[in-house]
């Protein structure tokens, strides 16, 4: 390199700090995550520019690093959730609205992804059991099947699985334990203490 090369190159301007982060993550090839409250206490968010794309309790992933082994995604750690999504991660979290969130679905299977949608669309304060949700998605021989993907959900509280339960009444199984939805769907009005 000559002296003029050499002088243009340190001339140059820099790009701002941060901005490959923000970049990738724009595009969805990474997420950011903080913590906010929930009515299961604190939670981890990760979200990216195609929206949200997980969710974890703090009891059950402590550390950043943590989250991002959990859900094999890599993650930038960020200080609080953006602006825009504030509102609506509140909405679902505290009031238990969860249609019209912005969700990142990427890597499930399509029927993973319709009963999800489909369990998506259970109002707070309501219940259905798996069976409704396979007939929703046309598939009614499939119980078992949407017990699996909602038991895989990488959402939960935002995509309201603990609204799922079976048909005997009985609040059935959970990620985070049966104690822990049922008092989701109390707190909801869904259930008496």
């Amino acid at each position: 390199m000559n002296d003029i090369e050499s002088q243009l190159a340190n001339d140059a301007p820099q790009p701002p700090e941060g901005l490959a982060q923000r970049t990738i993550v724009a595009a969805g090839a990474a997420d950011e995550v903080a913590s906010t409250d929930s009515p299961l206490g604190p939670v981890w968010v990760a979200w990216n520019g195609r929206g949200i794309s997980a969710v974890s309790p703090l009891f059950d992933v402590s550390t950043v690093d943590d989250f991002a082994q959990r859900h094999r995604r890599h993650v930038y750690a960020a200080s609080s959730l953006p602006r825009d999504l504030t509102a609506a991660i509140e909405a679902g979290l505290v009031r238990g609205e969860t249609l019209g969130l912005p969700i990142d679905f990427r890597g499930l299977s399509p029927f993973q992804e319709s009963v999800l949608h489909a369990c998506a669309t259970i109002p707070p304060g309501t219940v259905r059991p798996y069976n409704w949700i396979a007939d929703e998605i046309g598939n009614p021989g499939s119980i078992r099947a949407v017990g699996t993907a909602l038991g895989k959900n990488p959402i939960p509280l935002l995509v309201p699985c603990h609204r799922v339960v079976r048909s005997d009444g009985s609040v059935g199984q959970y990620a985070f334990g049966a104690e822990r939805k049922h008092d989701l769907l109390v707190r909801e009005g869904a259930l008496l203490a």
